[in-house]
């Protein structure tokens, strides 16, 4: 399980917890430099025929008052929360023929249509204790784009 300065990343699918493959990004390029950065890898067993509902989670174990929001782009599905300066961002591919895209309050789920087959789910994960708001907010939103 991957721990983060507002909670946990937890993964569901179809209700049903899973385990999922961590990986650690580099925190700084051209367009960023965050706390942290990392690939979610989650492996899904879905059939053509059988709609699938994959979610990826932050739990607010310390009951952080959140605000979270989604910021999309094209070919992308995020959803972003803040907490004072902190700042986390949960992205993933978006625009999937198939793939319907809902942003909750502590999370960002994705609805596989019954005649899509996917093996495997891939969300981004980055987060930065900001200095400088206005320069530093769009940091993590291109640290978790799985798209650049």
């Amino acid at each position: 399980m991957l721990h983060t300065k507002l909670g946990n990343i937890l993964v569901t699918v179809d209700g049903n917890m899973v385990d999922y493959e961590t990986i650690e990004l580099t925190n700084e390029e051209k367009n960023f430099k965050v706390d942290q950065r990392y690939k979610l890898s989650v492996k899904v067993a879905h059939m053509i025929g059988k709609k699938q509902i994959v979610e990826c989670i932050l739990d607010n174990i310390k009951n952080y008052v959140l605000e979270c929001y989604p910021e999309t782009g094209e070919g992308l599905a995020m959803i972003s929360c803040y907490y004072k300066n902190v700042k986390l961002s949960i992205g993933t591919l978006g625009d999937i023929v198939g793939v319907q895209y809902e942003y909750l309050k502590d999370r960002i789920r994705l609805h596989i249509s019954n005649d899509l087959e996917v093996k495997k789910v891939v969300f981004y994960i980055a987060w930065l204790t900001m200095e400088d708001m206005k320069k530093e907010d769009i940091y993590t939103w291109f640290a978790a784009d799985p798209t650049l």
